[in-house]
């Protein structure tokens, strides 16, 4: 609870209490701030990553961290279980921006729209994955996108 500065002439000379805080510890809420980042921030990734054609591990790591810093942020602090469910989310979205590789890959090579081919027809698009990102780098990317949450929920307890 903060002190406020009362106006001159104030009967308060100490200031006075300022209005309670919002109380925001909605585990619901972080979740869901926690699923959406993780979507968008894949989606950014796998259309990035599908363009020049190259794994980025610092944007796994970025998919993670602002997953984890967005859940920890929207509930107002600290949560373990919303720090697992961040990292579980950021490994999630890790994966959804590797199969939007394999969509952009695939779309170019078949002449079909990335949008058409990812939500249409699945199986080019996960045979890719399995071809390409089925691999020990593959798991390093999703346990940096996990730490990167992690890391992501502990500086917005700290801020």
């Amino acid at each position: 609870m903060s002190l406020h500065v009362p106006p001159p002439g104030s009967p308060f000379p100490g200031g006075y209490p300022g209005p309670p805080e919002p109380e925001r510890d909605s585990a619901g809420l972080g979740i869901l701030t926690a699923l959406v980042v993780a979507l968008i921030g894949g989606t950014v990734y796998g259309l990035v990553a599908g363009e020049i054609r190259y794994e980025i591990g610092w944007a796994a790591i970025g998919v993670g961290f602002l997953t984890g810093y967005s859940a920890s942020k929207a509930t107002g602090g600290p949560n373990p279980f919303l720090t697992a469910v961040a990292a579980v989310f950021s490994i999630g979205g890790v994966y959804l921006g590797e199969l939007i590789v394999a969509a952009v890959i695939n779309s170019e090579e078949l002449n079909i729209p990335v949008t058409e081919l990812f939500l249409s027809h699945s199986e080019p698009v996960t045979e890719t994955w399995e071809q390409i990102f089925k691999d020990t780098w593959t798991l390093l990317f999703f346990a940096l996108a996990a730490v990167g949450a992690v890391a992501g929920a502990r500086k917005a307890s700290a801020d």
